[in-house]
C-alpha cells in the first residue's frame, strides 16, 4: 500500500545538505545494496528500501515497514513548472518552450504526429547535460518551430500543440 496521506518537499542543496518543509538538515547517505539505503539526517540513522515502478516514474520507499510514493524531478522538471503558467492544469498548455539556452541534439517529432503521454517530444543538450523533453498528456503536434542540431534561447517557442 502506497503512503499518499503526507505530502512534503525536499531539496538537495549541495551534497551534504537538503532542504525539508522549509527546514535544513545535514545528511550523509550510502548504499548497502543497489536498493537498500542508509541515510543519516542531522546525526540519527535511517534505512530504507527503495524500489522503481518505470511504467509510473515513481519511486517506493520503504521505511519501518511504510511505504512512501516519491516522485523524483530532475532541475529541469522544477524549472519547467517555474515557467509553466498553468502550474497543474495540463490540458491547457499547448506551446512547448525552452526553459533554457541550448541546443537540439534530437527531434523525436513531426507536424501531424499523434503523441503519448510520456513520449520524448525532444532532446535538449545545455550545460553538457541531455534534458528530454516530455509529453504531459496524448497530443497532437501542430507545429514544429526547431531542427536538430540548432540552438534554441530559454523561453523561445519549441512545438504548438492541438
Amino acid at each position: 500500500m502506497v503512503d499518499t496521506g503526507v505530502t512534503s518537499e525536499s531539496e538537495i542543496l549541495n551534497f551534504d545538505k537538503a532542504l525539508i518543509n522549509g527546514n535544513e538538515y545535514n545528511f550523509e547517505y550510502k548504499f548497502l545494496a543497489d536498493n537498500v539505503l542508509m541515510l543519516r539526517l542531522n546525526n540519527k540513522n535511517y534505512y530504507f528500501t527503495i524500489n522503481e515502478n518505470d511504467e509510473e516514474g515513481y519511486l517506493e520507499i520503504n521505511l519501518n515497514s511504510r511505504v512512501f510514493k516519491v516522485i523524483p524531478k530532475s532541475e529541469l522538471d522544477l524549472i519547467l513548472e517555474k515557467l509553466s503558467v498553468n502550474k497543474g492544469d495540463v490540458k491547457d498548455k499547448k506551446e512547448i518552450v525552452s526553459p533554457m539556452p541550448g541546443i537540439i541534439s534530437k527531434l523525436n517529432v513531426s507536424e501531424g504526429q499523434k503523441v503519448n503521454k510520456g513520449d520524448v517530444f525532444l532532446v535538449l543538450e545545455a550545460m553538457k547535460m541531455e534534458n528530454e523533453i516530455k509529453a504531459k498528456k496524448d497530443c497532437v503536434i501542430k507545429k514544429v518551430n526547431v531542427a536538430e542540431k540548432k540552438s534554441v534561447e530559454k523561453n523561445e517557442l519549441l512545438l504548438l500543440l492541438e
